[in-house]
């Protein structure tokens, strides 16, 4: 599996200062991880065993801890270069490239690396001082930091956004926009994703979360000028229990004229890159269509690994598995934050104790 750096001395942003300095900033992204994992993966042992649909879920929960800064640890001790540039969305088989260039030896960076390493800050401000006087001086500064963490290729929204920029920052890098079979297609998965992975804006998780998760608006209104409505409380958004909320409306989605910026904002990527890059350095990739078509544009030749199925990570049951599981924990939040500090009172009850007893036995 790939591996995803700390917070190091060569760039670090105000939210890995925070994550450094605030143990209870970790400890509050620590608890719902810790839990959602041993649950999830009881409830996932229990409906799979060790099934492919089993490693499916998991993987999806995997994905899902990524958004608390839970994502794999561990600093890459080799410098690389950024060989490979997505250009995909998210839900046109992002994970499932991931997981393809994990395997040809890739490290991946994407929005959990942002959130694991402080840079959301950092990315929002390269991306002003871009479209502002087309100074790069900050992104060439992240893209050095990648490198040196050892960060090989970058996927999904909103990496894919830069996309333009690094190819031309890394003239030596490929580019690879995955896509699905229609742009249609794309949105309806998009729009779904959406209406699963709501949970982080909103209550309890969006109050665990050390990073306001509307960055990806605020870069998409900066590269694209595209408007991205997020639901809020109370025109879109129910509130049963005062620390659980219900997300009933999504109006990034709702109307003909929504659906069609979507698309519109999809294709216009495309044209761009396109119209920028050469053949060689650019191509649309279906995952759909296996290693074969990957494995040429990468210039790679490996008849074994063409003939083997590729990977299939993050489908929709596995997502709405994850979702359910953290829709009770959300409920149930209170019951589970008295439990944990019963636990460690007992703890600590235990622990005075055992040094009283010791004392007397001295």
């Amino acid at each position: 599996a790939d591996r995803r750096g700390e917070p190091g001395p060569g760039i670090r942003g105000p939210s890995a200062r925070r994550a450094a300095s605030d143990p209870g900033m970790r400890a509050r992204a620590a608890f719902p991880a810790g839990v959602l994992a041993v649950l999830a993966g009881a409830r996932l042992s229990a409906a799979e065993g060790p099934a492919r649909g089993g490693e499916q879920r998991l993987e999806a929960l995997r994905f899902v801890s990524g958004f608390f800064g839970f994502d794999g640890a561990g600093v890459s001790e080799d410098r690389a270069s950024l060989t490979v540039i997505g250009a995909g969305f998210s839900r046109t088989g992002t994970k499932s490239l991931e997981a393809a260039l994990v395997r040809l030896g890739h490290k991946i960076y994407d929005i959990r690396s942002m959130l694991a390493l402080g840079h959301v800050p950092m990315w929002e401000e390269a991306a002003k001082e871009l479209m502002a006087s087309g100074d790069t001086t900050l992104i060439d500064r992240l893209l050095d930091d990648m490198e040196g963490r050892g960060f090989t290729a970058t996927l999904d929204l909103p990496m894919n956004l830069f996309a333009g920029v690094f190819a031309k920052r890394r003239p030596a890098a490929k580019v690879i926009m995955s896509i699905r079979p229609s742009v249609d297609s794309w949105f309806e998965a998009w729009a779904t994703v959406n209406r699963i992975l709501c949970i982080f804006i909103a209550r309890p998780w969006r109050w665990l979360i050390p990073v306001d998760m509307n960055f990806n608006t605020r870069l998409l209104k900066t590269l694209r000028d595209f408007d991205w409505e997020f639901p809020t409380y109370p025109a879109h958004i129910r509130r049963p229990l005062p620390w659980f909320e219900i997300i009933e409306r999504f109006p990034a989605f709702e109307t003909e004229a929504k659906r069609q910026d979507w698309k519109d904002l999809h294709n216009s990527l495309e044209r761009e890159l396109r119209a920028e890059l050469p053949e060689e350095r650019f191509t649309t990739y279906d995952v759909r269509s296996g290693w074969v078509p990957l494995l040429r544009f990468l210039g790679i030749d490996d008849p074994a690994l063409a003939a083997e199925p590729f990977p299939r990570v993050n489908d929709r049951k596995s997502l709405e598995t994850v979702r359910l599981v953290m829709d009770v924990l959300a409920v149930g939040l209170p019951v589970l934050i008295l439990l944990a500090v019963r636990l460690l009172y007992a703890c600590a009850r235990c622990a005075c104790q055992a040094c009283r007893a010791k004392k007397k036995s001295e």
